[in-house]
């Protein structure tokens, strides 16, 4: 196989949820010890839209939230073959539901701004993602 044909390249969707002044972090249970906001890969045919709604359902079992639309973005390159990935993170609220964490996380914890120094994240970025997410969130609860 040529090096062509094992290139690829994923976009993950990804959410910001704040209740409370805090935001929800999942442990990754294939990570002990590393963070991620909820959310996945998009797959093969599918849009940001339904991958947002499908990786919602999956990961925290809500039907119905209010999407404040795309607060960043980044590429970063994971993996020993350093393959390339698109994570887009949306803020998203949903006050009501109870949260039904999926087996792909260890545990979830509720993390104040100030509290994000003591987490390591998967994601490179993952703190300035959360840190716009909390920007938004106070901007929209004036």
């Amino acid at each position: 196989m040529s090096r062509e044909d094992n290139q690829h390249f994923n976009i993950s969707q990804k959410v910001v949820l704040i209740r409370n002044n805090k935001c929800l972090l999942m442990e990754i249970a294939k990570y002990p010890g590393l963070w991620e906001l909820p959310g996945g890969h998009v797959s093969k045919g599918e849009t940001n839209t339904e991958a947002l709604k499908r990786e919602v359902k999956e990961e925290l079992d809500f039907d119905h939230y209010i999407d404040h639309g795309v607060i960043d973005y980044e590429i970063w390159y994971h993996g020993p073959d350093r393959y390339p990935i698109c994570g887009i993170v949306s803020l998203i609220e949903n006050k009501k539901d109870d949260i039904k964490m999926s087996d792909e996380h260890l545990q979830i914890k509720w993390v104040a701004e100030e509290e994000l120094d003591i987490y390591d994240f998967l994601w490179p970025a993952a703190k300035r993602m959360v840190s716009k997410g909390f920007e938004k969130y106070n901007s929209l609860n004036k």
